[in-house]
Parts: C-alpha cells; sequence; structure tokens
C-alpha cells in the first residue's frame, strides 16, 4: 500500500519531467472522455460521427501514453524496484496498473477495427466503455504517481540514479 509522502515538496528535474508530461496527458484524456460522454447521452447519427473523433483522440494518445509509460518502464521503475526490495509492491502495482489501460485502450481500438464499417450506434456506444475504463484507470494511476511514487523516488533514489534517469529521459 502506498502511503502520500508530505515531505517531498520539490522533485528533481528527470520525476519533474515525468510529472510534467502527466499534463498533455491528462488534456487529452479529458477531451476523450467529454467525447465519450457525448456518445453516452446522444443518439442517432450524431453518435457515429462523435465515435470517429473519439476514434482519432484515443490513437493519438494512445501513441502519446505508450512513450510515456516506456520511459517509466524502462527507466524510473527498474531503479526503484532495485532500491525497494523483492518484498514491496509498489512497483509491481504501478506496472499492473498500466497493463490494465493499455488494455482498456487496445481494447477500444481492437474492437473498433473489428466492427468497421458495419459500426452502429449500439457498436460505438458499447466499445466507448473502454475509453471510460482507460481514463478512470490512468485518472487514478496519475495521482498515485504525482502523489505517492515521484515523492518516494525522489528521496530513495541517489543523485547518481536521478542523472541516469535524466540520461534515459533524454533519448
Amino acid at each position: 500500500m502506498l502511503i502520500e509522502d508530505q515531505n517531498v515538496k520539490l522533485l528533481s528535474p528527470p520525476l519533474q519531467k515525468l510529472k510534467d508530461e502527466h499534463e498533455s496527458l491528462r488534456a487529452m484524456m479529458n477531451r476523450f472522455y467529454e467525447i465519450a460522454e457525448e456518445i453516452e447521452y446522444k443518439s442517432g447519427p450524431k453518435v457515429l460521427e462523435l465515435f470517429s473523433e473519439l476514434y482519432k483522440q484515443i490513437s493519438s494518445f494512445n501513441i502519446e501514453l505508450n512513450a510515456h509509460s516506456k520511459r517509466e518502464d524502462e527507466g524510473l521503475f527498474p531503479m526503484m524496484d532495485r532500491r525497494l526490495g523483492d518484498k514491496d509492491q509498489t512497483i509491481g502495482t504501478m506496472e499492473y496498473e498500466h497493463r490494465k489501460a493499455e488494455k482498456h485502450l487496445r481494447d477500444f481500438l481492437d474492437e473498433a477495427a473489428l466492427v468497421g464499417e458495419d459500426m452502429d450506434e449500439y457498436d460505438a456506444q458499447t466499445i466507448t466503455v473502454y475509453a471510460v475504463q482507460a481514463y478512470a484507470t490512468l485518472t487514478q494511476h496519475f495521482a498515485k504517481e504525482e502523489n505517492m511514487l515521484f515523492p518516494l523516488a525522489e528521496r530513495i533514489l541517489s543523485t547518481e540514479e536521478k542523472a541516469e534517469l535524466e540520461r534515459l529521459l533524454r533519448n
């Protein structure tokens, strides 16, 4: 169980960079969530128009999210995992949430592709549920990272590890 760390106020540049990436991702998420809500409450041809826009938004968002997740999965998480040890589940939880959000997004994109041109209002509304699930998962996940994980990383990673993380994030 992660506990919020009130002692860390400022983050080192690499951790701040990861946190800052959440802002643009969150803006994209908010936009696709607004469209998803409209799909839920509209009917008729408007639903298919909105779904087309949602599909574009999710496709673009998924690319950005994957790049961000990769930086955490290949950079920050292994460093923290080494420090926290085998018994700590913090990083395992974060990785699980990454996979869960990625699955919701992949399910959205796969189901939309499967239905394709035969999409009707019901299909659009049903498939949109995956986008809403991704939104909910990521909203909670970002909050955990920002309030608990990044401050914990700031505390436990050495200056050298933070410098290495900064190098990794530049590539």
